[in-house]
């Protein structure tokens, strides 16, 4: 058996249940199956007692799995380290959407202090606004990738959960299986953000006029008709299955036709494309793809054109207000388009629309109603 290291750094030739006790382990013998298992991973008796502390000695193999290094700074030591005042760090650390119980708890590894450091030289490079609202992107999306990671796990790893099993060893080579994707994910992520930044410097340079954050281009909202009346009917794994196929649906269509898409709002989608002509194509590709009406769906657009503003991951204007407008107002299975995209189709078939009165436009808006090119 594995020799397990003791608070004094000594070695214990086997599991020392007493030396266990006295460090604050509940009831080491009975849960020998678990501690035999800690022990063979290599955890000490202090962090064993440390997460007994915490009341997750099961959860401590998996726990160990998520963080980033040993959480040896504080809020406070991570200022000093980055050299800035600690109510910048403290302003960073909220701005990412993260807690901590005071600043003079260790919570932070020399990871988090790195990219804490990152974010203060780029507000020295690129500006505060810039780098502020980079760091909010970027602890929102985080979060819903965290989310998105848990659910996934939830649903496909039910011996995670110690109300499930009952038994702790169970749980935590459950936990401790599902955790070890965590570091992968990591890299995963790593990999395709560089990939997106390629995607997105290629979509820039192809809408910009200069060097602003101003950008032409057109901009689309579709979603799912009678989606609420959807949601009453459906068991959430319906639901689910239904919401992932849209999802993909919408990403395959919208990068095949050269768009970006922006976000997913559960049964909407925002999306942007370099021109108005690939912005059509996509919204009739999303309208009529047989996915969607194999199970019921019926897809519907509003779109958009002009000089709208691209910052913090999201884009804002005239155009982008006029388009979430008109996707409200068409029918199952219609595409309205506003009259900035449907002077740039003179090929295309569009029929006009009686004046629209949309809300937070003071006068009737013109719109038409596309149809496919050449059908």
């Amino acid at each position: 058996m594995r020799a397990a290291t003791g608070t004094l750094g000594q070695v214990v030739d086997s599991l020392d249940f007493d030396a266990m006790a006295a460090a604050g382990i509940d009831d080491p013998r009975t849960r020998a199956g678990l501690i035999e298992y800690l022990v063979g991973l290599g955890f000490t008796i202090d962090e064993m007692a440390q997460a007994e502390g915490h009341g997750r000695l099961f959860g401590l193999a998996g726990d160990a799995l998520l963080w980033s290094g040993p959480q040896v700074y504080t809020l406070r030591t991570a200022a000093d380290s980055i050299g800035v005042a600690l109510a910048e760090v403290e302003h960073g650390w909220a701005m990412l959407g993260l807690t901590v119980a005071d600043p003079d708890t260790p919570a932070l590894s020399q990871a988090d202090v790195d990219g804490l450091a990152t974010w203060v030289a780029m507000r020295t490079d690129l500006g505060n606004d810039a780098a502020d609202g980079f760091l909010r992107v970027l602890g929102a999306n985080v979060a819903r990738l965290a989310e998105a990671i848990s659910s996934m796990i939830r649903a496909a790893r039910p011996n995670m959960w110690l109300g499930h099993t009952g038994d702790e060893l169970t749980t935590a080579q459950a936990y401790r299986a599902a955790a070890e994707f965590i570091p992968r994910i990591g890299a995963m992520i790593d990999a395709v953000h560089r990939h997106h930044i390629v995607s997105s410097r290629t979509f820039i340079e192809g809408v910009v006029r200069g060097p602003s954050a101003s950008v032409v281009c057109g901009v689309g909202f579709a979603d799912l008709s009678g989606f609420t009346a959807l949601t009453q009917t459906l068991t959430p794994a319906e639901l689910s299955a239904m919401l992932t196929e849209f999802g993909a649906t919408v990403s395959d269509v919208v990068h095949a036709d050269g768009g970006r898409v922006v976000k997913l709002l559960g049964d909407a989608v925002m999306w942007v494309s370099s021109n108005p002509e690939r912005l059509a194509q996509a919204a009739l590709d999303l309208v009529d793809h047989p996915r969607a009406r194999e199970v019921g769906l019926q897809v519907r657009a509003g779109l958009g054109y002009g000089e709208i503003l691209a910052i913090n991951g999201d884009y804002f204007g005239n155009a982008v207000n006029l388009a979430a407008r008109l996707v409200g107002a068409a029918a199952p299975g219609q595409i309205l388009a506003a009259a900035e995209v449907y002077e740039q189709l003179p090929q295309w078939p569009a029929v006009v629309q009686e004046p629209l009165q949309l809300k937070g436009f003071d006068a009737p808006v013109i719109a038409y109603e596309l149809g496919r090119a050449g059908g």
